[in-house]
């Protein structure tokens, strides 16, 4: 028989082409062997029941898998890159038994054709794809990190310190949702560029053409989270502005009146908070031990200082 030239073309299986094949399941995937329909080579299919390659499943009625010949063999035309075989593609309905035993059987849906495909290709390199998006979670958690780190040295401490009680609320909250908006943004847009990996069950037809359709509105949820995602930054950066303006506006805190000891020439110690004086040649201070007031004449004083406390 003369060899098959390489073409990449789907083509027609019936129940005898695939009464050659025999399968098992393996963990989370289905390993299938037998004649490729088109070249008659002997290929090997292993069909993933789960769109992460993560356990736990359930096996069910039937699941479509797209199949490739890579059997191996030379073809004429063949390109260098895997899989090595005649090009033809196929689809069948592959079904687990309770005994694990397994069955093939043709399908003719183009609509379960087609899910089972796009299944197929995006099962190609999923690990590196998923090692990928970790290493770039990282920079979008350093990058969240710098928003924090920028938001501590535009507002110092000592700044905030000299406002008010209402000022330093009014300022945390901006500064907090401004924060938070920034957390947002980046969360929204690192997602948007490498999506979230999670493990899905596609152990049946159902749950095939369920992962399709979410796959077919990708892209409008992906451009949906990149729009969210710039509006967020700026509402962040519209905060930080603001929190820099009240920073800069609102007014400071009244200073405290001081604390001092009082000694007066008959060796009587008072120390409480100095007040304003309602008469010439006397001075006020609130006890801060009992809270009364004392006028005490300064003819009288002979030794004031400053305390921290009393």
């Amino acid at each position: 028989m003369a060899q098959l030239p390489y073409r990449s073309d789907r083509v027609p299986v019936s129940s005898g082409q695939l009464g050659g094949w025999r399968g098992a399941r393996v963990g989370t995937t289905v390993r299938l062997d037998g004649p490729c329909p088109a070249c008659r080579h002997p290929t090997r299919v292993v069909a993933s029941l789960t769109s992460t390659s993560l356990e736990g499943f359930e096996p069910a009625t039937g699941l479509t898998v797209a199949f490739v010949c890579n059997c191996g063999k030379e073809h004429r035309g063949q390109p260098p890159e895997p899989p090595q075989g005649c090009g033809r593609s196929w689809s069948a309905t592959v079904t687990v038994g309770d005994d694990g035993a397994v069955s093939l059987a043709p399908v003719d849906d183009p609509q379960l054709v087609e899910a089972a495909e796009a299944f197929r290709v995006a099962q190609t390199g999923q690990l590196d794809r998923l090692r990928g998006a970790a290493e770039k979670w990282i920079a979008g958690i350093t990058a969240l990190l710098g928003v924090l780190g920028v938001a501590g040295i535009g507002f110092g401490a000592e700044q905030v310190r000299k406002l008010g009680v209402p000022g330093r609320i009014s300022l945390g909250t901006v500064v907090a949702l401004a924060i938070l908006s920034g957390a947002v943004a980046i969360a929204l847009a690192y997602r948007a560029a490498y999506g979230w990996p999670r493990q899905r069950s596609i152990a049946d037809d159902t749950a095939l053409l369920a992962w399709h359709a979410d796959q077919q509105a990708l892209p409008a949820a992906v451009a949906d989270r990149l729009r969210t995602a710039v509006r967020m930054a700026g509402v962040a950066l519209a905060l930080l502005t603001v929190a820099a303006g009240l920073l800069w506006f609102l007014p400071e805190a009244k200073p405290a009146a001081p604390l001092v000891k009082v000694s007066t020439a008959e060796e009587t110690i008072i120390c409480g908070t100095l007040l304003n004086s309602r008469a010439d040649g006397s001075m006020r201070v609130r006890r801060a031990d009992d809270g009364t007031l004392e006028t005490i004449p300064l003819a009288g004083v002979a030794r004031v200082v400053t305390v921290a406390k009393c």
